[in-house]
């Protein structure tokens, strides 16, 4: 099974097609990589949809970088 970090940066990569973020830095907010304010949408919808987690308005700011994603579901999902 893929590890969540590995789950995020393929859901990260298939919402930016045909453009590819720069991921090198996973600390970086994501709207500073690559991503535009739809691509970020369209990633925090299928992190919702793949891990079974919702995101809530007030928990935005917790998830704005690669990292934040990752630290946030495995503490939803006890990983």
């Amino acid at each position: 099974m893929d590890s969540v970090r590995e789950k995020v940066i393929e859901l990260v990569l298939k919402a930016c097609r045909p453009s590819q973020p720069d991921l090198s830095d996973p600390s970086r907010p994501l709207l500073t990589v690559g991503l535009d304010s739809l691509d970020y949408a369209t990633v925090l919808m299928a992190i919702e949809d793949s891990f079974n987690v919702k995101v809530s308005d007030a928990d935005l700011e917790k998830v704005i970088s690669l990292n934040d994603i990752v630290k946030y579901v495995e503490e939803r999902k006890g990983t």
